[in-house]
């Protein structure tokens, strides 16, 4: 944007008094302002100050912020404050609060709204990670008190806080216990072409456990009810013991100009880890017509030059299971669709699903996408002993097994 100064020029620094939540997101909304998520610090429990820093409207922890960055404010900050900011007038609040009592949001998104109806267009859905019970999902309101740290959840942790906070706080539309995972990352709300019955559901995953969650809201009630999401070959969705073929640790999401969705996770549980894959969210049982979804997506300059990845396709396809439906019938239906695949054993042809699932994603990417050096691919063993062969021409290398860490 035009005014923010030089490239790599600052245009807000929050200083942290510990190490960790840090905040989880940045981004435009459809009213063209920035909007910054900030963790309440760090720690546990939101220890600073009296109420903590996610109460006190005067510290930008623990926030929602909202600022302009096309133009200097009277003060000389690179940045002016939108004149609606609810809390530009109240002396004891920093202007630049458009939210408060959050925790350490993690992947927030701005839902694009319904294709046909464009309801929902705007709302600003995010995960909040929680303390030690609860993770949560919400919907981002004007000057909203979203109670951490008096709540955790629907439920109180700070006891004291809790019996004294505001009967206006916003609660979350949905929230999970730590049996459930223990690390929300934030997600979408489908509004693609290409997969019709994911339209109005937004998905989400948990870092932890690698679990992928759908929620859909009544119509009638407004409440938000959850599906699981199911993702792997077909017999480990018919039988949720077995373990998924997938990386488990769920980094973030994304979406693509045509509303398309893709989630990015690793195998081993850090943000740092140096290889990882993308998903590509799809649903076979109902695709749109041949010919419908076409996009052109819009040219963008950038400064780097183009790396090129071919995409990679897994040895699983994705369905959507429905209660009382066997492998047989899926695996019948993933054939006319996808093409043949490995039929499932016999033992399992004539299993029965005995509860909706979800099995979307066709992995698109492993590794790092980087330009090849001359030679790198040749077959050699590498330092833990793997076999690394020689790349297919015009693909860049997957990502090579990590050795056993002491």
């Amino acid at each position: 944007p035009s005014g923010t100064g030089p490239l790599g020029a600052n245009i807000l620094e929050i200083e942290e008094p510990a190490a960790n939540h840090n905040g989880g997101q940045v981004l435009f909304g459809l009213d063209g302002y920035m909007y910054l998520f900030t963790g309440d610090g760090g720690k546990a429990g939101d220890p600073f100050g009296k109420f903590g820093n996610a109460q006190n409207k005067s510290v930008l922890l623990g926030k929602v912020l909202r600022i302009d960055v096309d133009g200097k404010s009277p003060d000389g900050k690179p940045y002016r404050i939108p004149l609606d900011n609810p809390f530009v007038s109240d002396t004891k609040a920093l202007p630049e609060v458009y939210a408060y009592g959050v925790r350490n949001m993690w992947r927030c998104s701005v839902d694009r709204g319904d294709p046909v109806t464009h309801k929902g267009r705007g709302r600003i859905f995010c995960g909040d990670v929680g303390q030690n019970r609860f993770e949560e999902i919400d919907i981002i309101v004007k000057g909203g008190n979203y109670g951490w740290r008096a709540k955790e959840g629907f439920e109180c942790y700070d006891i004291k806080l809790c019996h004294n906070s505001s009967l206006d706080d916003i609660l979350p539309i949905f929230a999970y216990g730590h049996s459930v995972g223990k690390s929300v990352t934030g997600g979408y709300m489908y509004r693609g072409c290409e997969s019709p019955n994911l339209n109005g559901l937004y998905i989400f995953g948990d870092f932890m456990s690698g679990r992928l969650i759908a929620l859909q809201e009544d119509e009638r009630t407004h409440k938000w009810k959850k599906q699981d999401i199911c993702i792997g070959s077909t017999k480990a969705c018919a039988f949720p013991g077995l373990i998924s073929s997938y990386s488990k640790f769920i980094i973030s999401f994304a979406e693509d100009e045509a509303g398309e969705l893709y989630f990015m996770a690793t195998s081993y549980p850090s943000a740092y880890a140096p290889h990882g894959s993308i998903y590509k969210f799809v649903d076979p049982a109902r695709r749109a017509p041949p010919g419908k979804c076409k996009h052109k997506p819009v040219p963008v300059k950038v400064k780097s030059k183009r790396i090129p990845f071919a995409p990679l396709t897994s040895k699983w396809s994705a369905l959507i299971l429905l209660p009382g439906t066997t492998v047989r019938q899926f695996a019948q239906r993933e054939w006319a669709l996808l093409g043949p695949l490995t039929p499932p054993p016999r033992s399992l042809v004539n299993s029965v699903v005995q509860k909706p699932l979800f099995q979307l994603g066709v992995k698109i990417w492993q590794g790092i996408p980087r330009r090849p050096r001359p030679g790198q691919f040749k077959r050699r063993r590498s330092a833990c002993g793997a076999t690394v062969r020689r790349a297919p021409k015009g693909v860049t290398r997957k990502g090579a097994p990590l050795c056993a860490r002491p």
